[in-house]
């Protein structure tokens, strides 16, 4: 009886919208942890060539730790000459080979970017919660793999992290912080635009912060990097770089409708909470280096994914987080890896 009932609830909500669940502004913790029934259908196994025999729910190049010898076997055409094990080779007058066993589980480690220009959206939700979304759906994902799920959240002046931890109880636990940062930082910036004579807090040091991440992202793992990417800048794809060559990095670049285009023709008013101003979107001029100005840094961010074996997946604050996942990660996807086009 109890299988019958989750099951009709598990239908439930895999027929609902994920849009439905949420708030435009705050996060709902249940919210998040009914995207458990959407991600049934996500896969995270590695698209990336393998360089031996492996056993596990991966198959990928080596990146540090998560391979263990398993056993030495006659060369077989299409094993990489690397693993040869020459002293076997030597002894028996065959050519003979290296075969190695991956582990079965990789942590899954999910960093969500909550700084200020986040907090903007003028499509369905703020930015921040599609990233939350996202982060929820991959870390369901992660667990129903058998990974354990650990990350790391950061604004503008603080950052929580957490070591990975096995089972769903560890996505709950993830969930329940990033809920309790996001909606803790919504209170923060709504005290400070209603006290704008308050001096500004000191800002992070984000090179400290990415040196942290080098700390605690055990080499092997796979990396979700849920962002604006609205600081894309040379330290920034350095620290990206540095995680991509010892992990599987997934980026999800999140944009708000209005970033891409501007809207119609009128006169607008927008504020940062502190300065206000009219936008004239009459210039035609404007219209154009507006939307060309996006493209362009697209661009730089899809070619650096690429130059650097980084999956990429846009979403926008109006689009279904679980149909662009399922449409990146889906076990039935031939896509599922941008760096597949290197191969």
């Amino acid at each position: 009886m109890s299988r019958l009932k989750d099951k009709q609830t598990r239908n439930k909500y895999q027929a609902k919208d994920d849009k439905s669940a949420y708030s435009p502004i705050m996060l709902d913790l249940q919210g998040l942890i009914q995207l458990r029934y959407q991600s049934t259908h996500l896969s995270l196994g590695s698209q990336r060539k393998a360089y031996s025999s492996l056993s596990g729910n991966y198959t990928s190049s080596f990146k540090g730790r998560g391979l263990n010898f398993d056993e030495v076997r006659p060369y077989q055409p299409g094993d990489d000459i690397r693993n040869i094990d020459w002293n076997v080779t030597a002894r028996t007058g065959m050519t003979h080979t290296k075969v190695f066993k991956e582990e079965r589980e990789r942590p899954v480690f999910i960093i969500v970017d909550l700084r200020k220009t986040l907090f903007f959206g003028t499509r369905h939700c703020l930015k921040s919660v599609t990233a939350a979304k996202a982060a929820a759906l991959f870390a369901w994902a992660g667990a129903d793999n058998s990974n354990r799920i650990g990350g790391l959240i950061f604004d503008d002046n603080c950052h929580v992290e957490m070591r990975p931890k096995g089972g769903h109880q560890g996505v709950v636990q993830f969930l329940k912080l990033l809920h309790d940062f996001h909606n803790q930082s919504i209170e923060v910036l709504q005290k400070k635009q209603a006290k704008s004579n308050e001096p500004p807090i000191e800002e992070m040091d984000v090179n400290l912060l990415f040196a942290r991440m080098k700390k605690t992202i055990h080499p092997g793992s796979i990396v979700l990097f849920a962002s604006d990417l609205h600081h894309f800048d040379t330290d920034f794809t350095l620290h990206i770089q540095y995680l991509s060559r010892h992990n599987d990095v997934i980026m999800a670049h999140i944009y708000d409708t209005f970033e891409r285009q501007l809207p119609p023709s009128g006169l607008y008013g927008i504020s940062n909470g502190t300065q206000s101003q009219t936008l004239d979107a009459n210039d035609s001029t404007l219209q154009q280096s507006f939307a060309e100005s996006f493209v362009q840094k697209n661009e730089l961010i899809e070619q650096f994914c690429l130059s650097n074996r980084i999956h990429l997946i846009h979403l926008a604050t109006d689009d279904s987080v679980a149909e662009q996942f399922l449409a990146a990660l889906g076990k039935d996807s031939s896509v599922r890896r941008v760096a597949r086009s290197r191969h």
